[in-house]
């Protein structure tokens, strides 16, 4: 969706999430990327004495940490990319080397955050939300509109929307840019962060729960690219909740796709979160950016969920 105006543009139970180390490798296009697993307390020191001795240890020392993904997708010229995977079930987590530290447009995976704060000040009030109201965030949500967005943004104050997600999600990385939520920079790990917390919300959020469960689980088809594709071939059974974002723009040349969703691992039962930002020539295309987001996805997977 091409942005043409400044302003108009465009269940689960969470446990804790613990903050992963990264090391990058260069691999293709913008290089990114080995990671390294969150450490693991190491093993107590017991003499192995015996076969038995020895099943001792490693039961103390728990299990093994799962080894960190290696991602080598390839690319074109010009072409970055950033990701972060968060296991929201056992707090593993797994980044790009880039995924703490560079940013780019946000485009419209910020509607999700833009629908949870609207939602968040209906309830605050103890009302009821308007049918029309209803109306505009289903449209943000599951049709990507950006009328709908930007209405929504401006009744919630503008760029303080954002202002809040930093400050309420806790986004180390992201910032503002004035009177554009599209254009909002942020770090792959800070899309992990915003995800989490609009899902936090949903556990005690009958609205929030309804924009994950009712519109974000049943987004268009056309916007349901990337990770939901892989999903839907490898793990149909995740139920995915899902906000892409995706804008071609003439005035930098480059197209942004950027993916974002989180799911129940049918193998493990974990819970996922895991957050594809593109950055490329706008003569490559969306599709392009689509298939990126699918390659990053499913060698993470083939990795991470090797039950599937």
């Amino acid at each position: 969706m091409e942005d043409s105006t400044r302003t108009p543009l465009s269940r689960r139970r969470l446990m804790g999430l613990v903050a992963g180390g990264l090391a990058g490798a260069a691999v293709g296009g913008v290089g990114i990327f080995s990671q390294l697993q969150p450490g693991s307390a190491e093993p107590t020191a017991v003499a192995a004495t015996s076969a038995e001795s020895a099943a001792a240890s490693a039961a103390q020392a728990g299990p093994s940490p799962v080894p960190s993904p290696t991602v080598g997708v390839q690319t074109g010229e010009d072409t970055w990319y950033a990701w972060q995977w968060v296991n929201l079930t056992t707090g593993a987590t797994h980044g790009s080397a880039n995924a703490a530290k560079q940013t780019t447009n946000t485009e419209s995976m910020i509607k999700a955050w833009i629908g949870a704060d609207y939602v968040a000040a209906v309830e605050a009030k103890g009302e009821s939300l308007s049918a029309a109201d209803e109306a505009l965030i289903t449209k943000m949500i599951k049709n990507s509109d950006d009328g709908a967005a930007q209405t929504l943004y401006l009744r919630r104050g503008g760029d303080r929307v954002i202002q809040r997600a930093i400050d309420e999600c806790g986004l180390s990385g992201t910032s503002v840019t004035e009177g554009w939520w599209s254009k909002t920079q942020i770090t792959a790990l800070d899309a992990t962060r915003m995800l989490r917390e609009i899902l936090t919300r949903a556990e005690n959020s009958p609205l929030t729960a309804w924009i994950v469960d009712d519109l974000m689980r049943d987004v268009a088809d056309d916007n349901a690219f990337g990770i939901a594709e892989v999903l839907a071939e490898l793990d149909p059974q995740a139920d995915p909740a899902v906000k892409n974002g995706w804008t071609a723009h003439g005035t930098t040349g480059l197209w942004n796709v950027n993916c974002l969703a989180e799911w129940t691992s049918t193998g493990s039962g974990d819970r996922i979160a895991l957050a594809i930002l593109t950055r490329y020539p706008v003569d490559l295309g969306q599709a392009y950016g689509e298939k990126l987001c699918r390659d990053v996805t499913r060698q993470l997977l083939d990795q991470l969920t090797p039950a599937l």
